[in-house]
């Protein structure tokens, strides 16, 4: 059987609590720096008041004076869910997520772990955040225990049996599978509302009406498997981070900043013997909330340019000046390995002889012994605010030429 949790509202929550707001205020998350004016998740007493997700910003105070936008904190709320998988795994369970909040596993081997179901379900409750709503679904495939955890009680765990299965996904919505916008909206006009209906289709009609990719979510709606629980690799986190004295807004000097961070991180992956898979870009703004970012790794790597490459085209998505940053890498890829060649480039090589100078150097008289300026304001009048020192990073340049 797999066991599925959803924590319902969860980055309103997180934000709610991480901003002091009583959970019965009515509240919606505000709308990111540079996205549109819409609002996101509200709270039941905003519910009340015909506040719903996706509506203006404009309207929803008209709705609702006493409205109360918070800014989304998804750095906050990243950690919060980490905390949570992190729990289950302890228990002993292999977990798959693709949303805050959500998770499933299978519970084959946490049965005879645990000394039955029903003390499985036990331990999964009281890993879940207090006051957080949690619920428990438990099914045999992985949709319909997503689709039970979001329509049991808190207190009690809804468990649908191999018998039970088919009554259980009839009834609920089609826009609950997982199709595009378009072929749920094709769906309606034709009459099939329903996940049964779906199921009824004959498979040549199913096939025709959603194509390829929609016989998958026909299967589902059949209650056939829908595939084997994809658990995670439990991730071995590096994390480096820098404060600025004042909020910088400038790209060039979050780049910066974001290579010196970089260098960092490659430098003890590659202490370990390890080396970088992912990076979770963070930035906490100068006006409240965050800004975060993921970046899978084509292949894992310690090269500082080339994880610079990576993260440098999305920094341009942050839409508020920024006074902390941060960067937290899964450092669990083995060692980094390049195909050698016959004969090193030029500046590779100029690069590699500069980069061991400059580590005895700093080994002999410490790291502001060689130091750089880099443009923090360029507009300022003052000297002082225009440049600022930092260490000087080998992987801002080609090198010293010979």
């Amino acid at each position: 059987m797999i066991v599925a949790i959803a924590l319902p509202r969860f980055p309103l929550l997180v934000a709610m609590l991480a901003n002091g707001i009583a959970l019965d205020t009515p509240a919606a998350l505000a709308p990111a720096p540079g996205a549109p004016q819409l609002v996101g998740m509200c709270t039941r007493a905003a519910d009340v008041c015909g506040i719903r997700p996706g509506l203006r910003v404009g309207e929803a105070i008209a709705r609702c004076p006493d409205l109360v936008l918070i800014p989304p904190d998804p750095d906050a709320v990243g950690e919060a869910h980490e905390r949570v998988l992190i729990r289950l795994e302890e228990l002993g369970a292999g977990v798959e997520s693709h949303a805050p909040g959500d998770a499933c596993f299978d519970d084959t081997g946490l049965v005879r772990l645990h000394g039955g179901q029903e003390n499985v379900l036990r331990r999964v409750r009281a890993a879940l955040p207090v006051g957080a709503n949690g619920r428990i679904g438990v099914a045999p495939t992985c949709f319909a225990a997503q689709q039970a955890a979001r329509q049991a009680h808190p207190r009690t765990p809804l468990v649908i049996t191999h018998h039970e299965i088919d009554a259980f996904l009839a009834p609920l919505p089609v826009g609950r599978l997982p199709l595009p916008q378009a072929v749920i909206d094709a769906l309606w006009d034709v009459g099939i509302r329903t996940v049964g209906a779906v199921a009824a289709l004959p498979r040549a009609a199913a096939l025709e009406r959603m194509g390829f990719d929609g016989l998958r979510a026909w299967r589902i709606a059949r209650g056939e498997s829908d595939g084997p629980v994809r658990a995670r690799t439990p991730p071995e986190p590096l994390e480096a981070h820098c404060c600025f004295d004042e909020p910088v807004g400038v790209l060039g000097t979050i780049e910066v900043a974001v290579r010196l961070l970089l260098a960092e991180l490659a430098d003890t992956a590659r202490q370990r013997g390890a080396s970088l898979r992912t990076l979770h870009l963070r930035a906490r703004l100068a006006d409240g909330g965050s800004w975060t970012h993921n970046i899978a790794l084509r292949e894992a790597t310690t090269d500082p340019d080339r994880l610079a490459l990576a993260a440098f085209g999305s920094l341009g998505q942050i839409g508020a000046p920024v006074s902390e940053l941060a960067i937290r890498t899964d450092a669990s890829g083995g060692q980094a390995t390049r195909q050698m060649t016959l004969e090193r480039p030029e500046h590779t090589e100029r690069r590699r002889r500069a980069r061991e100078a400059i580590s005895q150097i700093r080994s002999t008289l410490g790291d502001d012994a060689i130091m750089q300026a880099i443009t923090l304001e360029p507009w300022s009048h003052l000297p002082e605010r225009q440049w600022v020192l930092v260490p000087y990073d080998i992987s801002l340049s080609h090198g010293p030429r010979a």
